[in-house]
């Protein structure tokens, strides 16, 4: 999911109300929400127990641990997918400066670079089947951005980067 912003005489994110342009969010697409994960690990283990609780009356006391076993693996692996389907990207553009900020459940990577050396690379995919990156790039330093989103979502991602770029350019000017 893309979601764009642009900032006419506000502040955001820690800029001065003149120099804030834009900002992009990007987020992964989300087909389960934490209460539904909740609710459908609680069934689950409400069916899994009472199966498991009928074969204990009937002697065979192993299956229980082994149903406490898999009802483990099972949240652990379904809230490492939903964890994942958490992540966010923040790219705010300023007239100087590009921030680029990454994480789950507040920003745990922070770049600030300054906008005139900082690059846009989209690397096409050698073959279809394969997706494209879009990167951006200061001095040597690479961070790819948008990694989890689609073919449309790249390309409205490039749209989006390059439209900030624009107006970054028009708030230079008129600052200048």
């Amino acid at each position: 999911m893309i979601r764009c912003e642009y900032f006419d005489n506000q502040t955001a994110a820690g800029y001065p109300s003149d120099s804030a342009v834009g900002q992009i969010v990007l987020q992964p697409n989300h087909s389960l929400s934490w209460k539904a994960l909740k609710y459908f690990l609680a069934f689950m283990m409400v069916l899994s127990f009472s199966i498991a609780i009928a074969f204990l009356y009937f002697g065979y006391w192993l299956v229980l641990p082994f149903t406490g076993l898999e009802m483990a693996v099972l949240s652990y692996c379904l809230w490492l997918c939903l964890r994942r389907t958490s992540l966010q990207e923040v790219i705010t553009f300023s007239a100087e400066e590009i921030r680029l900020e990454s994480g789950i459940d507040s920003p745990e990577k922070t770049e600030i670079w300054e906008r005139f050396f900082t690059k846009i690379h989209v690397n096409q995919a050698v073959h279809p089947w394969y997706r494209k990156t879009v990167s951006l790039v200061h001095r040597g330093d690479r961070f790819e951005i948008g990694s989890f989103l689609t073919h449309k979502e790249q390309d409205q991602l490039i749209e989006s980067l390059h439209d900030m770029v624009r107006r970054a350019d028009a708030a230079m000017v008129n600052r200048g």
